[in-house]
């Protein structure tokens, strides 16, 4: 299993109001595929209640220090049929840390389902443990299906960090350096997550809506003044399923601090397939019913 902590490591859905961000975070001093070729030292899957695809560490004993990860993606789309579909949530993204902690850097996409069954889509960061705050909230710098996207969290110093989304399909990109210094590096991800979805102070972790298949590419970190791929010899690299169980999910009200434990009420997990013999990508599938082993 992946260790509790890294529950909290997990996007918490942008509330509609935006009294609850935390002024001194959000002070900002920036400025506005073909499959992949399988490995053949894959290492063993482990399971997650809500992340599935692949982390970064360095090998036992020989810890690295990541300062930066980028990865690309195609938005993918949302099935949202039938009542059992709606209020579901798909969020693919690339960071730093969150792993074994509860502080985390990341960004990425979400493909959603409404309470309404309309499928939504837009872009995000997030720096743990506060709530993700949305890349664009309105158009026309908007996301939608097919939308070739890459992510990109890189630590500029120990109290900045600078994230960056660019739509390439689109032709717009999105760059903030943000004032952070709770930064944890000892990881690099790309995951695919069902999130902790809030409303107002109320959180519950969502169910992983129906996203079909994505495959991230590009991939790439910084680890301890290197750039490297899933294949560096220098990492421990864990790939992740999704197997939905009971897991800590935070709340917002300052009241009641402690996290509750919960398990998502849909079976639908997600599976990382094979990394490329180079490293630089592999694919996640949903699956209707998830369990351990696949």
């Amino acid at each position: 299993m992946v260790p509790e902590r890294a529950a909290w490591a997990r996007r918490r859905k942008t509330l509609a109001s935006a009294v609850f961000l935390t002024a001194a975070l959000f002070a900002f001093a920036g400025s506005a595929f073909a499959r992949p070729t399988a490995r053949t030292d894959q290492p063993a899957m482990v399971v997650s209640p809500n992340w599935s695809g692949y982390v970064a560490t360095g090998q036992d004993g020989s810890p690295v220090k990541y300062t930066s990860v980028t990865g690309t993606w195609t938005v993918p789309a949302a099935t949202c049929n039938g009542a059992a579909s709606y209020g579901g949530s798909s969020t693919a993204w690339v960071g730093l840390g969150g792993y074994t902690t509860k502080n985390q850097e990341e960004v990425g996409t979400d493909s959603n389902c409404s309470a309404k069954g309309k499928p939504i889509y837009y872009a995000w960061f997030e720096f743990v443990p506060f709530i993700s705050y949305n890349v664009f909230p309105a158009p026309p710098d908007v996301v939608a299906v097919g939308d070739t996207i890459t992510g990109t969290v890189k630590i500029v110093s120990t109290t900045m960090v600078e994230v960056q989304v660019v739509d390439q399909t689109k032709n717009w990109t999105f760059d903030k350096t943000v004032a952070f210094s709770s930064q944890d590096t000892s990881t690099a991800e790309w995951i695919v997550e069902a999130p902790a979805d809030c409303v107002r102070w109320t959180c519950h972790e969502a169910n992983l809506a129906n996203f079909g298949a994505i495959t991230m590419h590009g991939i790439s970190a910084v680890g301890n003044g290197s750039t490297g791929t899933l294949s560096d010899p220098d990492w421990k690299v864990i790939p992740i399923q999704l197997v939905p169980s009971k897991v800590s999910v935070p709340t917002l009200n300052p009241d009641a601090p402690t996290p509750q434990k919960q398990t998502a009420s849909s079976p639908a997990g997600a599976t990382p397939g094979p990394v490329s013999a180079d490293g630089s990508a592999f694919s996640i599938n949903w699956v209707a019913v998830a369990n351990g082993g696949l």
